[in-house]
């Protein structure tokens, strides 16, 4: 499955129906795409596309455009950090060894006190991400306390999946596609199970049990796999 990389929604639908070979799928093809569109609306609704960018930032506005592709922004690091006394102490930056003697022990102080006075006077860097309600325009990134001299703000954030440009992730694609799979099972062996009204005997029950199982299980690992937007930050 993961060498399977498809490029438009008929992809989708070639390979579903390969899948159930040398069974012929009674589901309409019109039906399959709608199975396929509810699997990338529920990725959409649960997860997201890691995408990321350097934008231009110039020095003075306080707000900068991004990308259209940008569902929301999830961190932000300017181009330029404020250089720190404690950074550049010759006993930290030496083979990574720091020996706590009493000029050590002052900067550490003064490198506190420093970082408070910062938060104090209104100088820490601080943004929000204002989502546009057009899809095709991007939102905007509001910037305050930039660092001088940034001429730049590297943006992580994430965006959707579409049906019309399938992602090249190659997990995104094997679960969209597995997905797709369960939710075509519970379409086709719940029309099967109709026709047990005319005493015809098939699988439609455990076909359909199947792929709500199978639905169930994808659920689960999307839910642990797709924590990376939750970045850990040091307080």
């Amino acid at each position: 499955m993961s060498l399977f990389t498809p490029t438009t929604i008929a992809d989708y639908v070639t390979w579903l129906k390969t899948e159930f070979k040398p069974l012929t799928l009674i589901t309409p093809d019109s039906t399959i795409q709608q199975v396929i569109e509810n699997a990338f609306r529920y990725w959409n609704n649960h997860s997201a596309y890691k995408i990321s960018t350097m934008a231009a930032y110039a020095p003075g506005t306080k707000r900068v455009q991004l990308p259209a592709d940008f569902k929301m922004a999830v961190t932000v690091y300017p181009a330029k950090t404020t250089t720190w006394i404690w950074n550049d102490h010759p006993l930290w930056t030496l083979l990574g060894i720091t020996v706590l003697d009493s000029v050590t022990t002052d900067l550490i102080l003064m490198s506190e006190a420093f970082r408070n006075y910062r938060i104090y006077v209104g100088t820490d860097f601080r943004w929000v991400y204002e989502k546009s309600d057009d899809p095709t325009v991007g939102g905007y990134l509001y910037a305050i306390n930039v660092p001088a001299g940034s001429e730049g703000l590297y943006v992580i954030g994430t965006m959707r999946v579409k049906t019309l440009s399938p992602p090249k992730t190659e997990y995104v694609n094997d679960w969209i596609l597995s997905y797709s799979k369960a939710l075509l099972k519970q379409t086709e062996g719940n029309t099967l199970r109709k026709s047990n009204i005319i005493d015809l005997k098939n699988d439609g029950q455990e076909l359909y049990s199947e792929g709500r199982e199978e639905m169930k299980d994808l659920q689960e690992s999307l839910a642990r796999d797709s924590r990376w937007v939750v970045m850990a930050k040091r307080y």
